[in-house]
């Protein structure tokens, strides 16, 4: 599966057929033998910073590595308990309040509002 990128006309005409969507690159995982495509750095930074910020809860979905080739994909409600510091380390609580993870931004692959 890949993400395009639509071409975008300033006029109001209809796009031809022979127009051609570009694909986006992926972005990998820490796991490199795993190809599922993930949020972008960035955008993930930036998410947990405005969910912090406006107090909201959100899902993620977090990646913790248990060997050399074992990891596990864990999908968690909750909020953040802080902004992601300049080590690009986060604090996520769970809604239940029973776990609270200091996480590397990279543990981070997915963030959408829960």
């Amino acid at each position: 599966m890949q993400n395009y990128i639509y071409p975008v006309s300033n006029t109001n005409e209809h796009i031809s057929n022979k127009s051609c969507l570009r694909p986006v690159p992926s972005v990998r995982s820490i796991n490199e033998a795993i190809l599922d495509k993930v949020m972008p750095l960035h955008q993930v930074i930036r998410f947990a910073n405005q969910a912090y910020e406006n107090h909201k809860p959100v899902y993620a979905v977090i990646e913790e590595k248990h060997g050399p080739k074992s990891y596990t994909r864990t999908l968690v409600w909750g909020i953040f308990s802080s902004r992601v510091t300049p080590k690009r380390q986060v604090m996520f609580t769970t809604a239940d309040k029973k776990v609270t993870y200091l996480l590397n931004v990279s543990q981070i692959l997915a963030i959408q509002l829960g």
